[in-house]
């Protein structure tokens, strides 16, 4: 597959090959001449339809009360906590985006193998592969320079993020509703507050108070985002090369859960699976 540089915005593949190459490609074609380090991050959807748009956007009320809910759950999280719990507002919201609260954050990886992973696995033991499922890749720091013209990932400390995120009832208007000043979003790394963020290789994008922000970066002729669809036909071969690859559940959920769900679904699944199709 010989894509050469491109301006391509989906590609789809149905081989580990075919993703791999596409991966290194664009990776190699994104770096710049003056760049000394380059890592790109990437996102797994289980649906290829599904666009780029955080949990919280899917209720405007949730978005007005975000503030409440935040408040919420930091009152109420260190009770059923077994690690140390966070010690600013910025932990707080990376963890409640981990462990399934609603947010403005999106979840990202800088491994293509995790977010592979993601795309073909869901709760269930053995998917039913209904859809083709999407690899999202992103250049986070071609997003800063857009967004905040700054050529960097933001931290939570920094004045870029302030913006995104205060600490709660601060951003408020006078009814109570939380306020969200940016228009679109922008890349974040989290601290490692807890042990599937550090293992599953996290990063994050942050939005502001537009749903379709990354949507419509995508659109830009200079995007550096792509969707790499993968054919739900080669979704068996493709979980069978990530376990093969050691990318299994057990690596991405080092717990009991990640094991429960690795043992069942090597004995419930198809050994040995079909070649990839024509």
């Amino acid at each position: 597959m010989n894509l050469g540089k491109s301006q391509h915005k989906a590609v789809r593949v149905t081989s580990m090959n075919q993703f791999v190459e596409i991966v290194t490609r664009y990776r190699d074609d994104w770096i710049e001449e003056s760049s000394s380090y380059f890592e790109p991050w990437f996102r797994g959807q289980m649906n290829e339809g599904r666009v780029l748009e955080p949990t919280i956007f899917r209720n405007l009320q949730l978005l007005d009360d975000e503030d409440d809910l935040r408040d919420q759950f930091r009152r109420r999280a260190p009770q059923h906590m077994t690690e140390t719990p966070p010690q600013d507002y910025w932990s707080w919201y990376f963890l409640m985006q981990h462990y399934g609260a609603p947010t403005r954050l999106l979840d990202w990886t800088d491994s293509a193998l995790v977010a592979l992973f993601f795309a073909l696995n869901g709760d269930d033991w053995l998917p039913k592969d209904e859809y083709d499922a999407a690899v999202w890749m992103l250049d986070p720091w071609w997003l800063n320079r857009t967004v905040i013209d700054e050529d960097s990932i933001s931290q939570p400390n920094s004045r870029a993020a302030q913006v995104y995120l205060s600490e709660t009832f601060v951003s408020i208007d006078s009814e109570r509703r939380t306020v969200i000043q940016p228009e679109f979003p922008i890349s974040i790394d989290p601290p490692h507050i807890a042990r599937r963020i550090a293992v599953q290789r996290s990063h994050f994008t942050i939005f502001g108070y537009k749903s379709t922000g990354l949507m419509e970066l995508w659109q830009r002729n200079d995007a550096r985002i792509l969707k790499i669809i993968i054919a739900k036909e080669s979704a068996p071969r493709l979980r069978a090369d990530l376990t093969t690859l050691g990318v299994t559940d057990t690596s991405i959920y080092p717990d009991l859960r990640g094991l429960a769900y690795e043992v069942t679904r090597y004995y419930i699944g198809d050994w040995p699976p079909e070649p990839y199709p024509d």
